[in-house]
């Protein structure tokens, strides 16, 4: 529908009005826009926004830290149920508008389409991947001077120390690997949100293919963040590790999970899709 000026009402294209979700052409054409539409965002507000992205996804990390280890759960019942609430920070996340480093690599989308520069896009990504962390450090900060970090006898940070060393006890291959499939399932996820109508569609969309992640021992770099810090920063029993848990082990799991974030979510799902649904339907 057009406007009294002659211009197209941009809502009319994708038809707000009703309860079908939006077809998967038209999810690839809001991904394209707001991929573009974010990089117009001046750095300030980028950074702010991944502060509260980074910060949101160390709840769900807690929170889940807080099922393994709680006493009355047992580790059969606390290891099924726990990605379920891991699942609540990027839910949080998503439906907030805050900024994510996994679910921004999306944007390559625009990227592929020629409406970003790959020097926008990595300053995007760049300035992102930084407020995650400033964020996710915060968080275990105020965790750890709020003194519910040594609840259950320390037996959260003991959970947190054990998760942390079997993330970094893979190999660069396997941690690109494992971050490919982690991205993959978080940016199909946020894919499907995107065709949702409504908070509660993009709730209960989310929900599996997150909690996937850490079922399946997958990673994401924004979601690492949380243990990490909180292995790196306290101190607690002596549990059993798969490996030394060191500031250069926790850096280069960071920096290959990331690389394989990129992959499986920049290039696997949003430049695929880039090209099943926006290249070849663009009249020349």
């Amino acid at each position: 529908m057009a406007k009294s000026d002659g211009s197209k009402d941009p809502s009319a294209k994708f038809g707000p009005f009703g309860f079908d979700a939006y077809e998967p052409d038209q999810v690839a054409e809001r991904v394209l826009e707001i991929g573009v539409k974010k990089n117009l965002f001046p750095a300030y507000k980028t950074f702010l926004l991944g502060l509260m992205g980074g910060g949101f996804i160390s709840f769900g990390a807690m929170y889940e830290l807080f099922i393994l280890s709680h006493p009355d759960i047992g580790d059969g019942t606390s290891a099924l149920i726990s990605p379920l609430f891991y699942a609540m920070g990027y839910i949080i996340a998503f439906i907030s508008g805050a900024e994510i480093f996994t679910t921004n690599n999306l944007s390559a989308m625009a990227l592929a389409s020629g409406n970003l520069t790959f020097t926008e896009i990595a300053k995007k990504w760049s300035i992102v991947l930084v407020a995650n962390l400033f964020g996710a450090f915060s968080i275990v900060v105020l965790f750890y001077f709020s003194g519910v970090a040594t609840v259950f006898d320390g037996a959260l940070i003991d959970a947190a120390k054990i998760s942390t060393a079997n993330k970094i006890s893979y190999t660069p291959l396997q941690s690109v690997i494992i971050g490919i499939f982690g991205n993959m399932l978080i940016c199909s996820g946020l894919w499907m949100a995107m065709a949702g109508r409504s908070v509660i569609d993009r709730f209960i969309v989310l929900i599996l293919p997150v909690a996937a992640v850490p079922a399946m021992n997958f990673q994401h770099n924004t979601g690492n963040m949380f243990p990490f810090f909180l292995s790196l920063t306290t101190g607690s029993g002596n549990p059993e590790l798969a490996t030394e848990i060191t500031f250069w082990a926790i850096a280069s799991n960071l920096f290959f999970v990331s690389v394989g974030n990129i992959i499986g979510g920049g290039i696997l799902i949003s430049v695929m899709y880039y090209y099943i649904y926006i290249r070849h339907s663009a009249k020349p």
